[in-house]
């Protein structure tokens, strides 16, 4: 402990006298030796003892200033200190009850000191402050007790003694903010860290109230603060870590200058290298106090440490929590004012900038594609949040055009292409402008948009292509980022925005390339052709066919969509009614492309559209060259219908039929040769060709059993063939045809079967009745009879066929006949010729036999007419009932010859 101060000790004169201090204690001891006044003697005593102790002090302050001056080592004698020492204590011996002998105490303490005898200046410090509490030396003392305590090592007397100083108060006590400050290292030096902590925090909080006072701490009074909060540092650090000083003050109470506490903790690991408890100790503070001023600062140090430590990984991780914490729109941005603001740009910037830099070419070195893209994407972030950040800053441009970049390669082409055109559009003279613009008509045309946007896509595309060649027209690219433009949207079949591009493009055609002239014409054409705009198509592309470096097979492909183009104009000129103009069309492909397929088809529709607008004769005309020019093609096979057509048109039956028999012959559909076999058929009849009518309509009859309807129809035909022949052979054959195929046809019977059947039963009768009736009855008698009767049975069984078969037309009629043939048998019989040479009663037996012979056949004919014209209570009546009645009334005029009744007869049917 540093030698106690000198003080001056109050007597009754201090008036100063010009003589040394050996003359002054000199004449007093010459007055002691002569005074009689025991006061005045104590009094000269004690200021004796006060003199020698001065003469020490000056002797000590000469040897300190040697000291200073030369180094030299000045021998002090210490026989006044040790005089002093024995004047006071004999005062004290001699007087210890007088009232000023605090005095004498302080004094005596101070001799002590000089001389070196620390436990007898405690002693008597203790002394002093113990039997003077009210001594105007009590302050001092207690203070050098204090000190003398705690440099001896008791440090808790030391705390102890600081203690009564600071319970005396601050008023007239300039003792009181050290004592405060002493106690909490006497506490401190007893290994008692909270509670030297707390002395400590209690001296902060009574010294320094406020940030303000703590901003205008000086001199001595910074020193002071500085010492304690770095002795607070280093024990919350003995206490374990940085995390102690939330709970001290947890418990105790927040304090405004905790923030200095976790500087100094910092600080202290910081200077030791340990960079990461530094870090993890500003780090503490930022989340205890988030909104503090200072937490950003307290973050910036903590990402320096970890830079300064080369720990980049850390370093960035904490770049990012900065920005989470502390970046634009964050509750600690909008919570505090510009001037704070500013203060956050600098670093938010450069943070941001780093990170986004970081990951870019972290991701561009990537070897995964895996690896790439989670890179490449964290950039992305990166760069929006530096552009949503500091939108107005200089290099934000640059983030615009690096962000688009990154987009582009990570195929995000909507992200891509908008911070390419603010790059391109927004900042015109940033040096990648131009590049920027172009970057954006690559995004365009590589993004495929949903079907719903597709358009406004499309357009997007064409007006970023348009707006390129507009602001950069010098860019050596503007004509071909048309061209390219074009391309892809012909690829992605966006037909009319290819087309309008491709037309942009070639109006610059001179300036550029063969390639891309070629590229242009291409794409107009094929746009076109989609489009529907064939004659434009056909220009474009022909002029395509010309590029100097075109292959063989693209050349051939261009051909072939010309050959299309033309082609289409031929329909569009039909689609709009223009047939002679769709003719021409298809009809001159053949001269453009004669290599073309299309041609022939070209050609074939051509024909097809002359016969849709009947000009038959150059139908047929073409019709038939084509079939001669292409017999093998698959499109001849339908030729022969559209020739029946035309021939039909014009009545050219016979010339139909043909055609119909080559399709009978050259058809690989069975129905479709069944169907022709038939009409050719019906056509050759139709003109009069009745030979190859009567061939096909026996080829049908012949080999087609089905369908029902046909075929019985085709023996029909036959069968009226020859009847208008007059060949009643061939007749018979067909009409007996007729009738096996209605009776072996089962379900498939129908009325128009029923009524053919039955007519061929009937007509076949009608042959038989014929030669039944040119037999006459004549001698020898049984033989006439046996043959006519021979012809009547085969009458009566195809009559009685047509019966069966049900049409009710040969029902009545076949019924009428077979009631006939009975009736003309009779008839006959009773007329017949009589044999020779017979008398009158011959005759007459003759007659009655004949008679006998004759009546069952009257019987029988009788009882059919009776059942034809029976048929009048079921509703019908027709010519061959009417002829039954007239039969009755020839075999039973009585009955049936009465007019009167027949009336009556024929109301009653009515």
């Amino acid at each position: 402990m540093a030698a106690i101060p000198a003080l001056k000790v109050r007597l009754l004169s201090n008036d100063p006298l010009e003589v040394d201090h050996d003359d002054v204690i000199k004449r007093y001891q010459e007055y002691l030796e002569v005074a009689t006044d025991p006061e005045m003697r104590i009094r000269v005593a004690h200021r004796m003892a006060n003199l020698k102790l001065q003469q020490e002090e000056r002797a000590l302050d000469e040897e300190t200033a040697t000291d200073e001056l030369s180094q030299q080592n000045v021998a002090v004698d210490k026989a006044f200190t040790l005089q002093a020492i024995r004047d006071y204590e004999a005062l004290l011996q001699a007087y210890p009850d007088r009232a000023d002998n605090d005095a004498l105490l302080y004094q005596l303490a101070k001799a002590y000191s000089m001389a070196g005898q620390n436990q007898m200046t405690i002693a008597t410090l203790e002394q002093l402050v113990g039997e003077f509490p009210r001594s105007d030396y009590y302050l001092e003392s207690e203070f050098r007790l204090a000190q003398l305590l705690y440099a001896v090592g008791d440090y808790e007397a030391s705390e102890a003694t600081y203690q009564r100083l600071v319970n005396y108060g601050p008023e007239q006590n300039q003792y009181y903010v050290s004592a405060a400050y002493l106690k909490g290292w006497a506490v401190f030096k007893q290994d008692r860290l909270e509670d030297s902590l707390q002395a400590f925090t209690e001296f902060l909080d009574e010294q320094y109230p406020d940030n303000s006072s703590l901003a205008n701490a000086s001199g001595g009074d910074l020193d002071m603060l500085n010492d304690v909060l770095r002795i607070m540092a280093i024990m919350f650090d003995d206490l374990g870590d940085w995390e102690q000083i939330a709970l001290f003050y947890d418990a105790r109470g927040k304090r405004h200058y905790e923030y200095l506490i976790y500087d100094r903790l910092a600080t202290l690991y910081y200077d030791k290298q340990y960079y990461k408890s530094g870090a993890s100790t500003l780090r503490a503070f930022v989340l205890r106090y988030p909104n503090d001023i200072l937490a950003p600062r307290y973050y910036e140090r903590l990402i320096d440490g970890y830079s300064k430590a080369r720990y980049p990984n850390l370093a960035r991780k904490h770049k990012q929590i900065y920005n989470e914490m502390f970046g634009v729109g964050t509750g600690f941005w909008l919570s505090h004012d510009d001037a704070v603001r500013e203060t956050l740009v600098k670093p938010l910037s450069t943070y941001i900038w780093d990170l986004a830099g970081f990951w870019h070419a972290w991701g561009q070195n990537a070897k995964k594609a895996k690896d790439k893209k989670e890179r490449l994407a964290e950039s992305q972030v990166w760069y929006k949040e530096y552009i949503r950040s500091f939108p107005a800053a200089e290099d934000t441009v640059k983030a615009h055009f690096l962000l688009a970049e990154v987009a582009f390669e990570l195929r995000d082409y909507p992200l891509a292409k908008d911070h390419y055109e603010v790059v391109a559009y927004q900042y015109p003279q940033y040096e990648k402008a131009s590049e920027a613009g172009y970057g954006a008509i690559l995004a365009f045309n590589k993004y495929r948009p949903a079907k719903n946007d597709a358009l406004a896509w499309r357009q997007a595309t064409v007006a970023s292509a348009m707006r390129f060649v507009q602001e950069f027209p010098q860019d050596e690219r503007s004509g071909t980022v048309l061209v390219n433009t074009a391309e892809m949207l012909l690829k992605d079949k966006y037909y009319r925005q290819a087309l309008t591009t491709s037309r942009l493009a070639w109006d610059v055609a001179d300036q550029l390339p063969e390639r891309y002239r070629y590229g242009a014409a291409l794409v107009r054409g094929h746009a076109g052709f989609e489009l529907g705009l064939y004659e434009e198509a056909e220009s474009s592309l022909l002029q395509a066919q010309t590029y100097s470096k075109i292959k063989r097979k693209e050349k051939a492909d261009i051909r072939d969509k010309v050959a299309a183009s033309i082609y289409k104009q031929g329909e569009l000129a039909k689609a709009s009614g223009d047939f002679p103009t769709a003719v021409k069309h298809w009809r001159r492909l053949a001269s453009v492309i004669p290599e073309s397929d299309t041609r022939i088809i070209a050609e074939y529709d051509a024909a097809t559209l002359l016969m849709e607008s009947k000009d038959y004769d150059q139908a047929i005309e073409v019709l038939l060259a084509f079939r001669e020019q292409y017999p093998q093609h698959k499109l001849t096979a339908d030729i022969p219908s559209k020739l029946i057509v035309a021939y039909e048109d014009k009545g050219e039956w016979r010339m139909a039929a043909f055609e119909l028999q080559n399709i009978w012959k050259n058809s690989t559909d069975a129905e479709h040769q069944r169907i022709a076999c038939f009409q050719a058929a019906e056509y050759f009849e139709k003109a009069e060709d009745i030979d190859n009518a009567v061939v096909m309509y026996k080829r049908y009859a012949h080999s087609y059993k089905r369908p029902f309807d046909a075929a019985i129809e085709a023996h029909y035909k036959l069968d009226q063939i020859y009847a208008g022949l007059g060949d009643e052979e061939k007749r018979r054959f067909w009409l007996d045809k007729i009738i096996t195929l209605h009776n072996k046809a089962g379900k498939d019977q129908s009325d128009r079967s029923r009524y053919l059947a039955a007519k061929a039963a009937y007509d076949l009768g009608e042959f038989e009745r014929v030669r039944y009736e040119s037999v006459a009855l004549t001698l020898p008698l049984d033989k006439s009879v046996t043959r006519k009767n021979n012809l009547m049975q085969a009458a009566l069984k195809r009559y009685t066929q047509a019966v069966q078969i049900g049409s009710l037309e040969y029902t009545t009629s076949s019924t009428f006949r077979i009631g006939e043939l009975y009736r003309q048998l009779s008839v006959a019989l009773m007329t017949s010729e009589r044999p020779a040479g017979m008398d009158e009663v011959e005759e007459e037996e003759y007659q009655f036999l004949l008679e006998d012979q004759a009546f069952p056949l009257d019987e029988a004919a009788i009882e059919i007419h009776q059942t034809n014209v029976g048929r009048t209570y079921d509703g019908l009546y027709d010519q061959w009932i009417k002829q039954s009645y007239r039969s009755l009334g020839k075999l039973m005029p009585g009955q049936y010859d009465k007019p009167e009744k027949v009336v009556t007869y024929v109301d009653q049917i009515r």
